[in-house]
């Protein structure tokens, strides 16, 4: 990946699979589990409740049939064009967050904004600003930001699509003349870097685990499967079945975007918070025993006669070929940019696995395990670690919190309404 797009990852922040946690500053993400959380792999491999798409959804099926058909072989899912998230800059920490001027020689995003609302704190909003979103964060990398943000941001707000000029009245932005006393003008790109600082601790829900170790760290066993135990859960992905049902039921059914992280062999110690926009699933097709059991073990369908021993309530197996498109990092810009001009895409094999044949009409998905497939390009971590959404507005806080405290969020989304 290019190192512009890299995203910040911090010591973790949140407790996995709850409601209503908050998604605090820096590309936070779900905590590792411990061992004695995940359980053994060998047997037990299924979808446990960290993995549980239901913690992110609510009322999910998981019986297979409401899931994935043959008719979906071809067909794409997701969210409208005019839903699709926006692209952005995860404002990298290293330059001072959304304080950098990125505009020619425009005062920086926050500069802007103090300007209108309290010229006289400008120094305590910036001196905030290094010391958590910027040059001053311990240990700070290139690829720290605040891509956490944004990416609940572009899921929840609509896109902006001009530049805004306003001043402050009655303690709210109005529309002015440049030029005049008190009017600030704000590109595109100054007000998508203020959502993501307000909402850089949004509330939101959480199924996956992060994964936090380097790649040439991570254990694999004697068929190239990720180890949960030695590695934590993440590394290995989201359950392949759980993110199927996942995939379904927001993207296929709500016709919703969400939030993944998109890892990839090389990347597996960082976060990538990525809003993901739409599916295709490319192949769909029952599995026999021997065949899932070949597939996991060796990569081909070879009929030789194998246990399959990852699972032991598995009793029926389907294969899924899937990709997932999601926004990348594209900004800021002083012109709109549609999400459809900054996509990416995951591409995901799976076996999924079931409690009965794929042919029993309830038979519903109780795990799943990725496959490499080189045709495909799919790896066993090109992979989702976890998934989120944000669940509501960012919070409307003036100290404290993991945003900027001299941001204010009701202030931020009115700019962004006017510049719609």
């Amino acid at each position: 990946m290019n190192p512009k797009v890299s995203l910040l990852r911090l010591p973790a922040a949140l407790l996995l699979g709850l409601a209503g946690v908050t998604v605090f500053a820096s590309c936070s993400s779900p905590a590792e589990l411990p061992p004695e959380v995940i359980g053994k792999a060998e047997g037990r491999d299924v979808i446990a409740p960290f993995d549980d798409p239901s913690g992110l959804l609510g009322d999910v099926s998981r019986r297979l049939a409401d899931n994935i058909a043959e008719s979906d072989i071809g067909q794409s899912f997701g969210a409208q064009d005019a839903n699709v998230p926006y692209p952005d800059s995860y404002w990298p920490m290293v330059n001072n967050g959304i304080d950098v001027q990125w505009h020619e020689s425009d005062p920086s995003p926050l500069e802007k904004f103090m300007s209108l609302v309290s010229p006289a704190k400008l120094e305590a909003a910036q001196a905030w600003n290094r010391a958590h979103h910027g040059e001053d964060v311990p240990g700070v990398r290139s690829w720290y930001g605040i891509c956490q943000g944004w990416a609940a941001a572009a899921v929840l707000e609509r896109p902006v699509t001009h530049a805004v000029a306003a001043r402050m009245e009655g303690g709210a932005p109005v529309p002015c003349t440049e030029g005049t006393e008190g009017c600030v003008r704000f590109e595109i790109g100054d007000i998508n870097g203020l959502l993501a600082e307000v909402y850089a601790d949004a509330r939101a829900r959480f199924i996956g685990a992060r994964c936090d170790t380097p790649y040439g760290s991570i254990v694999r066993d004697e068929s190239g499967r990720i180890d949960r135990t030695a590695n934590g859960a993440g590394c290995k992905g989201l359950n392949a079945g759980a993110l199927l049902i996942v995939l379904h039921h927001r993207l296929q059914r709500d016709r919703l975007p969400f939030v993944l992280d998109a890892q990839n062999d090389t990347n597996t110690d960082q976060i990538w918070n990525q809003p993901a926009y739409r599916y295709t699933v490319h192949r769909y097709e029952p599995l026999t025993d021997a065949e899932a059991a070949n597939l996991v073990a060796t990569g081909n369908r070879s009929r030789v006669p194998r246990p399959y021993i990852w699972n032991r309530d598995a009793r029926g197996f389907v294969f899924v070929d899937i990709s997932i498109q999601w926004v990348t990092e594209d900004g800021p810009n002083s012109t709109y940019v549609p999400g459809l001009e900054a996509t990416r895409s995951t591409r995901v094999v799976a076996v999924v696995e079931l409690d009965a044949p794929a042919d029993t009409p309830n038979a519903s998905i109780v795990g799943g395990e990725y496959l490499a497939d080189d045709d495909a390009g799919a790896t066993r971590l090109r992979v989702p670690p976890f998934v989120w959404l944000p669940t509501g507005t960012a919070p409307e806080r003036l100290r404290g919190g993991g945003h900027n405290p001299y941001v204010r969020a009701g202030i931020v989304r009115a700019l962004a309404s006017l510049g719609r």
